[in-house]
């Protein structure tokens, strides 16, 4: 690992722009591509609690999944974790066994129309399908 001039601390986070600055000193200094030190993340998961990990990962030039994955981990919380939180919800549309009225009217740019009338539609009956032909039409 490359040692830097300018002493890194954690505690610095109150202080966007001197982890800025701290940033940019280790990008000018090192003589290659090589991994950002350790308590260099440890300063910018510090300005998320301040501020947002997009607002940090774009000032700092940082990688915003990389970033976010640190903060979820200093908070505890493991990336699986986080997705699990979110939950799924699954919807379906399909067609209805009873349907009461429903009116539906589409115009193509070439200016052809279709209007469709549903009452008590049957499960032969695919409305989605027939809206795709006629869009396919009107290409």
């Amino acid at each position: 690992m490359i040692e830097t001039t300018i002493p890194i601390t954690p505690k610095s986070t109150s202080n966007f722009e001197t982890v800025q600055n701290q940033f940019q000193t280790w990008r000018n200094e090192r003589p290659c591509r090589g991994r950002i030190p350790e308590a260099l993340w440890e300063a910018a998961v510090g300005l998320c609690k301040e501020r947002s990990v997009f607002e940090v990962s774009r000032t700092l030039r940082l990688n915003y999944k990389g970033l976010r994955n640190r903060v979820l981990k200093a908070k505890g919380m493991s990336v699986v974790e986080r997705q699990s939180d979110l939950g799924f919800v699954k919807l379906n549309f399909g067609v209805p066994v009873t349907a009461s009225e429903c009116m539906v009217e589409m115009e193509a740019p070439n200016g052809a129309t279709m209007r469709m009338s549903l009452k008590g539609v049957s499960r032969e009956f695919d409305p989605v399908e027939l809206s795709r032909a006629f869009w396919r039409q009107g290409r």
